[in-house]
């Protein structure tokens, strides 16, 4: 009995380091975590998860990677809404790959394309990363 509430311990504590991780390993980081820090090794990559709804207008743009990163193919964008549900939001998914050691800031911010470069944006994400 004793190993089997072991074994469970081990498998709950798994659980919980995997689900922090997105499906391949990445470190995943949600809305909530604006203003996290990260420290990654050279080769690891980082999953940012951010709410987005492109009917408003309004996409995430990468204002600012550090030389210590680089983006890994374009962002993804996934939303539970039924097929043909208007104005319903959803997620992106940028995903960047740890290419060299460094430190920096990771900024993303969500406009609208075209308005004025003056316009603040509606939103800002931010993540501190050190990569060793």
């Amino acid at each position: 009995m004793r190993r089997v509430v072991g074994l469970c311990a081990v498998v709950a504590l798994a659980v919980v380091v995997l689900a922090s991780l997105g499906c391949d390993g990445a470190t995943r980081l949600e809305d909530d975590d604006n203003g996290a820090s990260v420290t990654l090794v050279t080769g690891d990559a980082i999953e940012l998860v951010l709410t987005s709804n492109p009917t408003t207008g309004y996409s995430w743009s990468a204002a600012e990677v550090p030389a210590c990163l680089e983006q890994d193919g374009e962002p993804e964008y996934d939303s539970d809404a039924p097929p043909g549900m208007m104005g319903a939001g959803g997620e992106d998914t940028w995903r960047f790959v740890a290419v060299e050691p460094g430190v920096g800031t990771l900024r993303l911010e969500y406009t609208r394309p075209w308005e004025s470069d003056e316009e603040a944006p509606v939103e800002v994400y931010e993540v501190e990363v050190t990569v060793e």
